[in-house]
């Protein structure tokens, strides 16, 4: 198998269909004409609640082509629904891209071509050229990565998306990882290897609509943030030392102030406001040392990332 297609769908019932009959166009329109064939497509149904899973099913029955159709039990999240795909896939080359045709097939080729032009390359990651949504999206987007990449131990491209083509070197690499908590823009830094950045057109979507808002994309910030680097531990040490080193001198001035000029211990507003920042901080460093033990904690329970309820195409 030359290339494997990963499809992440969650609630996708309109755009599945079109965006198999799309990518049968493009693929079988390619130079070269045994590319189809030789092309698997692995589906993922990420616990849909609507007809995605019917029309799936109807694809898998009435295709000529190489389908794989794999159903999570529930919702596990786009996280597990990329490992499935990718632990599912055989190609020589493995795209990821979303099931909305936001991200065009087109640009698979584009980047099939680059890489078998580019032997030096193992990966290309496609980023917008012109981002489409809201200026304070795109504002907490590139906080985020400015965040994480200055807190990571390897650079995370801010640009880069999870529409990809990777060499089969890559996936093993990625498959080879047995972390549960995963965080896929991390994990690909992580393993390495060079990665070609590729601008690309997001197209409009026609049906449904998007899967996250503000709420969704900072708690995925804050689990990428918590996967990827212990320094906000540091941080909160290195924070918590300079309190304490400030409150150590504070009492000195105090003390020496009084001894001198006999002043009584004052101020209340000044002692309220020092009590709720030191409060503010232990908080904060308590549920920093709690995100990091709840990580822990879910790596030990080994559980699955996903449990398959269907597998059709095996």
């Amino acid at each position: 198998m030359k290339l494997s297609l990963v499809v992440p769908c969650y609630n996708e019932e309109g755009n599945v269909k079109r965006f198999y009959e799309e990518t049968v166009r493009v693929l079988g329109g390619y130079r070269d004409s045994t590319l189809l064939a030789d092309t698997e497509l692995i589906f993922i149904n990420d616990g849909s609640r609507d007809g995605t899973w019917k029309g799936l099913k109807e694809i898998y029955e009435t295709s000529p082509h190489h389908i794989r159709v794999l159903s999570f039990s529930r919702n596990f999240g786009k996280e597990a629904a990329l490992l499935a795909g990718l632990r599912a896939s055989q190609g020589d080359y493995t795209a990821i891209i979303d099931a909305d045709l936001q991200q065009r097939p087109e640009y698979v080729l584009q980047m099939l071509d680059f890489l078998e032009e580019h032997a030096e390359y193992d990966a290309v990651a496609c980023y917008q050229e012109e981002r489409k949504e809201g200026a304070f999206m795109a504002w907490v987007k590139s906080c985020f990565y400015k965040v994480i990449d200055s807190l990571s131990d390897v650079p995370i491209a801010q640009a880069a998306s999870d529409f990809r083509l990777l060499r089969r070197c890559v996936v093993d690499a990625i498959l080879s990882l047995p972390e549960k908590c995963r965080f896929s823009k991390g994990i690909f830094a992580w393993v390495g290897f060079e990665t070609y950045l590729m601008p690309y057109k997001v197209e409009e979507r026609t049906e449904g609509e998007s899967k996250w808002n503000f709420w969704k994309l900072l708690r995925y910030a804050f689990s990428g943030i918590m996967s990827f680097s212990d320094k906000p531990l540091i941080v909160s040490s290195v924070l918590g030392i300079f309190l304490f080193a400030l409150a150590i001198l504070m009492m000195l001035v105090v003390v020496i102030k009084t001894l001198i000029w006999g002043d009584p211990v004052a101020g209340f507003p000044t002692l309220c406001s020092l009590l709720l920042l030191l409060s503010g901080v232990q908080l904060l460093s308590v549920g920093i040392l709690g995100q990091y033990l709840a990580k822990n904690y879910t790596e030990t329970k080994d559980r699955p990332v996903y449990i398959l309820k269907e597998d059709l195409g095996k």
